[in-house]
């Protein structure tokens, strides 16, 4: 049978634990508490940079969007073209699909024939050079043989227009002679005796 002294010592251990029960649990509810709002902080701060990153793309896509379009109505002055790209999300992630209007109709790249699409890309590799900041020079190698001669004027002005305005070269190898008229240096390369030779015509 224990004695009161060791029950007195029993019963200050037991409230001893108690009290360092209860301390460890104020300490854990802190804890927990100061976790609960970091969870709200970073989702809160989560959805800001999200909405700030939808609203960055959605701004790089317009201006994406103009410029293109600006393109499509300089070149093809008889049509109504409007590079319209859509923001769609598949699997929770954001994609852009690459779309043209004609007279505000969604069309397929087949609708246009191959030369709206030969601008399209061309547009595209030059915004992705200027996003990149690469090197403003851009080799072509018959790149626009689809666009037809009605627009190969047209097209001429736009390049030198994008030239000037970005401060890029633009060297086009082609067969197409209506180039030439639009070139600001004429470079021809023709086969001698002994290999190639480049001669400038202007």
């Amino acid at each position: 049978m224990l004695s009161i002294i060791e029950l007195q010592r029993k019963t200050d251990q037991i409230e001893g634990f108690y009290k360092a029960l209860q301390n460890q649990e104020a300490q854990l509810q802190e804890q927990i508490a100061g976790i609960k709002e970091e969870i709200d902080i970073l989702t809160k701060t989560s959805a800001v940079i999200k909405h700030l990153l939808d609203v960055m793309v959605k701004d790089e896509i317009t201006r994406m969007a103009g410029l293109i379009t600006y393109g499509l109505k300089t070149i093809f002055h008889d049509q109504n073209l409007t590079f319209s790209p859509k923001i769609v999300k598949k699997n929770e992630k954001m994609h852009i699909e690459l779309k043209t209007e004609d007279d505000g109709k969604e069309r397929d790249f087949e609708s246009f024939g191959g030369s709206v699409a030969v601008i399209e890309s061309f547009l595209l590799r030059i915004l992705c050079m200027l996003k990149k900041n690469y090197a403003k020079v851009m080799f072509l190698d018959e790149t626009f043989a689809a666009v037809g001669d009605v627009y190969i004027a047209n097209t001429c002005k736009f390049i030198d227009e994008l030239c000037k305005k970005l401060k890029m070269d633009i060297l086009l190898v082609t067969w197409q002679n209506e180039f030439e008229q639009g070139a600001n240096h004429l470079y021809r390369v023709k086969k001698t005796s002994t290999g190639i030779a480049v001669e400038k015509k202007r």
